[in-house]
């Protein structure tokens, strides 16, 4: 992967629907969201940044990760929604393009992120080297994560409100893709009590 796209991770939440932290949740020993970082930093990003928010000295305290390319952003706005955490990554990041991540699908197949990263640099090679580009994939026909955001200093965040993420924002780019994947990760979030117990079963089914 090139230089110059940068990951960032959201994880500022409340997890409110889970009823304690998500980002703490055991995953095969250790926090979910470690193992989320973990896996990012697999891939040849200049940096890696997650951004919390809600018990963020907690979850410093509990994840120690040894990269020189990850570093920790606290969105103080955190209960303004996460579009609010899109935008402190975005804007802390050092490159010209990024991709997002959610910090509860830990399901994600490596070759989906390389998959997703190589479209994303090819259509930003092919088109104008001034304009926006997003690849967001889509599993069965529903959009999930990581997403690409190529040149992502020349999205309008001004516009950016709420808690719906960049979603009416980046339909407004004009060369945008929605990829279609065969990952069912790139829409399996941990959520609810529910959905991380039977997540956990696909993950770990020998654990049990």
């Amino acid at each position: 992967m090139e230089t110059g796209v940068f990951a960032v991770i959201l994880a500022a939440g409340t997890s409110s629907r889970m009823g304690r932290p998500k980002q703490l949740l055991d995953w095969g020993g250790v926090p979910l969201l470690e193992a989320v970082i973990r896996k990012v930093l697999v891939h040849p990003f200049s940096e890696v940044i997650a951004v919390i928010g809600y018990r963020a000295a907690e979850i410093q305290s509990a994840i120690r990760i040894e990269d020189g390319r990850f570093r920790w952003v606290v969105n103080r706005r955190y209960s303004s929604g996460q579009s609010s955490s899109l935008l402190a990554g975005v804007r802390s990041g050092k490159g010209h393009s990024s991709m997002i991540f959610l910090g509860d699908l830990p399901l994600l197949e490596d070759g989906t992120v390389r998959r997703i990263a190589e479209e994303g640099l090819t259509r930003l090679r092919l088109g104008d080297p001034s304009e926006p580009v997003v690849v967001r994939p889509s599993f069965r026909g529903v959009p999930g994560h990581p997403v690409f955001l190529g040149n992502c200093r020349g999205i309008d965040w001004v516009r950016l409100r709420g808690d719906t993420g960049a979603r009416e924002l980046l339909c407004r780019v004009q060369n945008r893709t929605l990829l279609p994947v065969e990952d069912p990760g790139v829409v399996m979030d941990v959520d609810t009590p529910q959905a991380y117990e039977s997540l956990r079963l696909l993950a770990f089914p020998s654990q049990e």
